[in-house]
C-alpha cells in the first residue's frame, strides 16, 4: 500500500513540477522532426528516438526528482515514516515509466504506423526507463549538487549507447550482447522475418537482469549516501 501510495505522489510531483507539459513539448519537437526526414528513414529514425527516449527521461527526470527533493527537504520526513528505500525506488521506476511509454508511443505513431509488436515494444521501452531510473537514482543519491550529477550520470550511461552503434551499422562487437540496451532495441525493432522467441526471450532476461543488479545497487547507494545523512531512524527503513 506505500508502493502505491508513493507512485500516486510520484504522479503528482511530477505534474506539479510540470514534467508532463515538458513532454507534450518534446513529443511535438519530435513529429515535427519527423515531418521532415524522408519516408524511407522515418522509421529507424522513430526507434533511434524511442530508445534514446526512455534513457533520458530516466536519467535527468529521475536524478533531478531526487535531488529536488532533498533541497525541498522531502526526504527527512518521508524516510522517517517510516517508508522502505524498495517502495521509493519502484515507485519512482514506475512512475516515469509511465511517462515513457506514453511518450514511446506517440513518437513511434508520429510515422504513420504502429509497431509490429506492441507488446514487446511497450516492454522495451518500460524495462529501459526502470533501468536508467534506478541508475539514475543510484548516481543522484552520491552526489550533492546539479553538476555534479549531470558529468558523473552521462558517465555511468556512456556504455549503455553503445549497442546503439550496431543498429545504425557503425560498428558491430559481441560486447553489446552484454549489455541491456542490445535487448532494448530489439524489442523495438520489427524485423521483416519477424520476432523469434529466443530473441524476446534474450532481450527480456538481460533487461531484467540489469535492473535487478542496478535496483540492489541504487538500494546501496541510497542507504549509505542519504538515510545515512538522514540519522538512525531513517537507516533503518530498509
Amino acid at each position: 500500500m506505500k508502493g502505491l501510495t508513493l507512485f500516486v505522489f510520484d504522479l503528482r510531483f511530477q505534474w506539479r513540477h510540470g514534467f508532463y507539459w515538458v513532454y507534450v513539448l518534446v513529443c511535438t519537437c519530435y513529429w515535427i522532426l519527423l515531418r521532415f526526414v524522408p519516408e524511407a528513414y522515418q522509421e529507424t529514425t522513430a526507434i533511434v528516438l524511442t530508445f534514446s527516449d526512455p534513457a533520458a527521461l530516466g536519467l535527468i527526470m529521475a536524478g533531478g526528482m531526487v535531488l529536488l527533493e532533498r533541497d525541498q527537504g522531502v526526504h527527512d520526513p518521508l524516510f522517517v515514516a517510516p517508508v522502505h528505500i524498495r517502495h521509493y525506488l519502484l515507485a519512482k521506476a514506475a512512475s516515469l515509466s509511465v511517462l515513457s511509454l506514453a511518450a514511446g508511443w506517440v513518437i513511434h505513431m508520429a510515422t504513420g504506423s504502429l509497431p509490429e509488436y506492441p507488446l514487446a515494444f511497450s516492454a522495451g521501452i518500460v524495462l529501459t526507463s526502470t533501468f536508467m531510473t534506478l541508475l539514475s537514482i543510484g548516481v543522484a543519491a552520491r552526489q550533492r549538487t546539479i553538476n555534479g550529477f549531470i558529468l558523473m550520470v552521462q558517465a555511468y550511461a556512456l556504455p549503455f549507447i553503445l549497442p546503439l552503434l550496431g543498429f545504425l551499422q557503425l560498428w558491430e562487437a559481441d560486447l553489446f550482447f552484454a549489455l541491456p540496451t542490445e535487448g532494448t532495441l530489439r524489442l523495438l525493432v520489427s524485423p521483416s522475418g519477424g520476432l523469434s522467441m529466443g530473441s524476446v526471450l534474450y532481450s527480456v532476461t538481460i533487461l531484467l537482469m540489469w535492473n535487478v543488479a542496478v535496483y540492489l545497487w541504487s538500494h546501496h547507494s541510497y542507504s549509505r549516501h542519504v538515510l545515512m545523512r538522514i540519522g538512525e531512524g531513517g537507516a533503518k527503513n530498509v
